[in-house]
């Protein structure tokens, strides 16, 4: 019997409302009657979203060396693909039925020269390296282009159609350039690599098989365009100088503003205890458990025994899921900081958090009986006001991304 005997008046499978779907039932797009439907996200919230995908076309090498030797009788074909790809992106919900149109803050696309084996190069003992500013070689050999687009937005629906659009049509412009000689090209690798924000928050394509059916992809061990971790502010300060109550303030302010927050503490004493006694996860750490994790169902944590302190930049290369880390202590890490200062010194040490500010600290939290001591040319904030500190934050968050020292 063939699925179109099976379809009853309505056009709908024959038992489709008595024989349940589990994939079906998860479509969004898609009523309790089968029929589609434009998802209503009015009630989600507004986040800040991010999504990069890419895509390949590929073609005979001479037709890759005419591209590159910019000899298209067309005219400058990658300048031409790139426009092509941020004007798919600004447009995708007209092409395709039940996407949003978005109001996008960033498109971007790349496009990078496939190496051939022979471009390859490698050190005695190493692993071959393309040339800089190209893809690196296919396992099967061909050459032609990768195309990666990146596009963000504030909203409440996510932007990953916009990014698979921009990518697809900038190897769509590619095709159309260089038809005229090589009709043979072949668009693929169509897909998604990352994407951030909203509900689910962080997803990334790791390890996958090469499209040419090898066991090996060329990019498997890497992680595409993915950031060695969030860009990062220390808040320093001698014990009692009002640190831990001044971050938890600026992190309420800085949600509030829609930035996406994580937070690391230096805890200063060793042998400390992650879970409540008696927890199922406590349990397991007294039974002698090296690495315990916990999750539920929009969240995890994990906690692991060392041998050593681990460095915080190891820590820090996890957080690609926010906009900013928060960082509590860590005064010798050299990281951008806001000195946290109140009146007298520290009782253990004898000293002021004043003696902590250095050509780092992008300003000094403190109260009034402070500031006539402090006579540097840095800010000076209220340490009560704490939206004044998260616009030091933000400021010092914009300057780092256009002077590019924050990845």
């Amino acid at each position: 019997m063939t699925m179109e005997s099976r379809r009853d008046e309505t056009g709908r499978v024959a038992g489709a409302g008595t024989q349940r779907d589990a994939y079906r039932d998860e479509l969004t797009h898609v009523d309790e009657r089968g029929d589609v439907r434009m998802v209503d996200v009015s009630e989600k919230a507004v986040t800040k979203r991010l999504a990069i995908a890419e895509g390949s076309i590929l073609m005979h090498p001479e037709t890759q060396a005419m591209v590159l030797e910019d000899r298209a009788k067309k005219g400058d074909v990658l300048a031409c693909a790139r426009v092509a790809g941020i004007m798919a992106a600004k447009r995708a919900s007209e092409f395709i039925p039940m996407c949003h149109p978005l109001m996008i803050t960033k498109a971007k696309v790349d496009i990078e020269p496939i190496a051939s084996p022979e471009h390859m190069k490698a050190a005695a003992g190493a692993e071959p390296v393309a040339p800089e500013g190209w893809a690196a070689a296919r396992a099967d050999g061909r050459v032609g282009f990768r195309v990666r687009a990146t596009c963000g937005v504030t909203g409440v629906t996510g932007i990953e159609m916009e990014a698979l659009t921009a990518a697809s049509v900038a190897c769509l412009t590619i095709y159309d350039m260089c038809k005229a000689v090589d009709r043979g090209m072949e668009i693929g690798d169509v897909r998604l690599l990352r994407k951030e924000g909203g509900r689910s928050g962080l997803w990334e394509r790791h390890e996958m098989a090469a499209p040419d059916g090898s066991e090996d992809h060329p990019d498997k061990t890497a992680s595409p365009a993915a950031p060695a971790g969030a860009p990062a502010i220390a808040f320093i300060g001698y014990q009692n100088s009002g640190k831990t109550t001044l971050v938890e303030k600026v992190i309420a302010e800085l949600c509030r503003r829609g930035l996406r927050v994580g937070t690391v503490k230096h805890h200063g004493h060793a042998g400390f205890d992650i879970d409540v006694p008696g927890k199922d996860s406590w349990r397991h750490a007294q039974a002698g458990s090296r690495h315990v994790g916990l999750v539920c169902a929009d969240r995890y944590a994990e906690y692991a025994s060392t041998e050593q302190e681990l460095p915080l930049e190891a820590l820090l290369a996890r957080f690609t899921d926010v906009d900013v880390v928060l960082v509590e202590g860590y005064k010798a890490a050299g990281l951008p900081n806001v000195v946290v200062a109140r009146s007298g010194v520290d009782r253990m040490r004898g000293a002021s958090s004043l003696d902590l500010i250095n050509e780092g600290t992008e300003a000094i939290a403190c109260n009034d009986a402070l500031v006539g001591r402090i006579h540097l040319r840095v800010p000076v904030v209220d340490i009560n006001d704490a939206g004044a500190v998260a616009d030091v934050v933000e400021t010092w968050l914009a300057d780092a991304g256009k002077t590019g020292t924050i990845g």
